[in-house]
């Protein structure tokens, strides 16, 4: 027979666990470093053109900004630094005259390490600060219609657009 000891130990023992989990992913969001993203519009097609910016992750939806040619977007987040999670954040880029939408993983936390990501954008992916450059992810044929799936702006800090460069 168990007596009521026990069960108050082996309660305790359980709750003492679970606020320990919970006090690892407070402590490791609170001493988390900001990520700050820049992005610039490079697009030469054939001419310089607009371009319209849609980044999210799968948290937070930026929503749609419109950059003229050298102007720049940017946002900041902090990700979460914590196992079996990765943050992401995915854009998708479109201007006039191309019929499709264009995909690129502008931050992924299992590969990226930079706390400035500044990207380049032209009509063939993004260039990386450190020189990388990389294709589209994928290329869709844009419908007519575009909704969003996730609403929400949970720990992101928009900085808004930048000034065109100089």
């Amino acid at each position: 027979m168990t007596t009521p000891s026990t069960i108050i130990l082996k309660c305790s023992i359980l709750l003492t666990t679970l606020l320990a989990f919970e006090a690892r992913e407070t402590i490791a969001y609170s001493f988390a470093y900001n990520v700050t993203i820049f992005i610039y519009n490079k697009v030469l097609a054939p001419t310089p053109a607009d371009i319209t910016v849609h980044c999210k992750s799968k948290d937070d939806d930026l929503g749609d900004h419109t950059l003229m040619p050298g102007e720049s977007y940017v946002f900041s987040f902090k990700p979460t630094h914590l196992p079996f999670k990765n943050t992401l954040f995915f854009c998708s880029f479109t201007w006039p005259g191309n019929p499709h939408r264009h995909y690129l993983d502008i931050y992924d936390e299992a590969h990226d390490e930079c706390k400035h990501c500044s990207w380049d954008i032209n009509v063939n992916g993004g260039c990386l600060n450190d020189g990388k450059c990389v294709p589209w992810k994928s290329i869709a044929f844009m419908e007519s219609y575009n909704t969003s799936k996730w609403p929400g702006e949970k720990g992101l800090h928009e900085l808004a657009h930048g000034h065109p460069l100089t």
